[in-house]
């Protein structure tokens, strides 16, 4: 009850004040964190139980796999752990399927989807949302078209918002706008902010200004019986005004977004250590470890090539140029939570940052390269997917 209300304090006080805890009370703690998106705990405690004696059943690991699926042990935790599991039902299939499909895992989506089907388990529509967000999410063009075919032709599934999303993704990908276009005006459903959204982050990839705006104007005309909220769209498109140098059209959005009292959110990332969640927003000074984050990403920025950083010719006024050097990237949030967690780690164990929003294209580019100067793997999961930074590269192959 206390886990299920968001209160883990009384939660974690009566559970620790059981001298007796049977397999019921651990599993309902761990669904507790599981719950309250406390992953680490989850695990930690998880760990604890079967530290002590005790052999997970089916429903205790079928609790702690979303766990798994959100943190850097994905691939060694959650498959080993799906694996143990004898009755596996649609739900848990989905699960690893997702799991994979957010941190870019798309061959592993795949591959555990056919071992579903060789199970004789049923697919639903949450599996092909699965399946396609893999396909997306990891520029699996082919293999997307292919299931989202098979879903209506082999098992009778009609298509659903989120599937043609995924497949407006697809398009989006390959640089296909137009056709992307015109399979949306072709939609059978009233396409919604996803569908349009999908269009502009296409857009803004592939710098084509009048889809943009074209994409931008439905998400802003949709009337939602739901709270909507259009910051990012105003964003989006704004940016991509800025890389084109159409300065006063960044105004304009910049006005629009004052006169309706919008704000760009407030750039946080987070860094779990030691079950401690560490906080970070741009230019943060406010951290007890600040002089050594700082110290350390100077190094690191120091080591890094000529040019990693350089502003686009195009992108700022010489006006906006000292206001600029006051809110540059180098030390957004999302670098100094990564440089705090390689300094309070051990050396070769992955970084796991979370971001409230998109990574921007500035740190996208110097993250892969801090991957390749530490030779650390850094995952970043922002509000889309998981980045799996390596060797220089990343796992979302820069679209995202």
């Amino acid at each position: 009850m206390y886990g299920k209300c968001k209160d883990l304090n009384s939660a974690e006080f009566i559970f620790s004040r059981m001298s007796q805890k049977s397999s019921v009370s651990w599993n309902v703690m761990v669904s507790a964190y599981v719950h309250n998106e406390c992953y680490e705990e989850a695990l930690n405690l998880f760990q604890d139980f079967v530290n002590a004696g005790w052999a997970p059943d089916d429903v205790l690991k079928a609790t702690i796999l979303p766990a798994y699926a959100e943190v850097a042990s994905l691939r060694q935790g959650a498959g080993k752990l799906f694996d143990s599991v004898l009755e596996k039902d649609v739900v848990s299939w989905n699960t690893i399927i997702m799991a994979y499909a957010l941190h870019g895992f798309g061959n592993d989506a795949v591959e555990s989807f056919n071992d579903m089907l060789e199970r004789e388990i049923q697919p639903n529509e949450s599996t092909f949302a699965s399946l396609l967000t893999a396909c997306s999410i990891s520029g699996m063009v082919e293999e997307g078209w292919k299931y989202f075919d098979l879903m209506k032709s082999e098992y009778g599934i009609e298509h659903g918002i989120e599937h043609y999303g995924c497949m407006v993704d697809l398009l989006g990908r390959k640089g296909c706008l137009d056709l992307a276009l015109k399979f949306i005006e072709e939609m059978p459903l009233i396409p919604t902010s996803r569908i349009w959204g999908a269009l502009l982050t296409a857009s803004r990839y592939h710098k084509n200004i009048e889809i943009a705006e074209y994409a931008s104007q439905k998400i802003l005309s949709l009337d939602n019986d739901n709270y909507h909220d259009n910051t990012g769209c105003y964003v989006l498109r704004s940016n991509l005004y800025a890389k084109l140098g159409r300065w006063d059209d960044v105004k304009l959005i910049n006005s629009i977004m004052k006169k309706q009292s919008i704000e760009r959110k407030t750039s946080c990332s987070f860094v779990e250590i030691n079950t401690k969640i560490n906080r970070f927003v741009n230019q943060d000074r406010s951290h007890e470890e600040s002089s050594k984050i700082y110290d350390a990403l100077d190094v690191i920025l120091s080591k890094m090539e000529e040019g990693i950083h350089v502003e686009r010719p195009l992108k700022f006024r010489v006006s906006k140029l000292a206001k600029k050097r006051l809110n540059s990237p180098t030390y957004h949030s999302v670098r100094l939570g990564i440089v705090f967690g390689l300094i309070s780690t051990t050396i070769g164990k992955p970084v796991l940052v979370r971001k409230n929003m998109r990574l921007c294209e500035d740190c996208h580019v110097a993250v892969k390269k801090m991957s390749e100067i530490t030779k650390r793997e850094i995952i970043v999961g922002d509000s889309k997917m998981y980045h799996h930074f390596k060797d220089g590269k990343c796992s979302c192959g820069d679209y995202w």
